[in-house]
């Protein structure tokens, strides 16, 4: 197997995962609309964090990094969203 072909794998792999982490701030949304409220700053930072992750993908010089990009952007909603629900 190529290097090329490795990478994409295992960055399939990463980014799949990725989602996943930010799909967990879905029980955590729910609580806080719930009216348990949770402590917002540790969302906030993922956000951001995601946010310029996803702008770095963006304007890779090479190539867009849809594998840096998709995960990321979940991450930014999720985390964004985590984060305005536990006002």
């Amino acid at each position: 197997m190529s290097k090329k072909k490795i990478n994409t794998f295992i960055g399939s792999i990463g980014a799949f995962i990725g989602v996943l982490v930010f799909l967990s701030y879905i029980p955590q949304i729910i609580a806080n609309i719930g009216g348990a409220k949770s402590q917002p700053l540790q969302p906030l930072v993922a956000a951001v964090s995601c946010l310029l992750w996803v702008i770095y993908g963006l304007t890779n010089e090479y190539k867009i990094d849809y594998i840096l990009i998709i995960p990321n952007a979940a991450g930014v909603v999720f985390g964004f969203l985590t984060f305005i629900t536990a006002l």
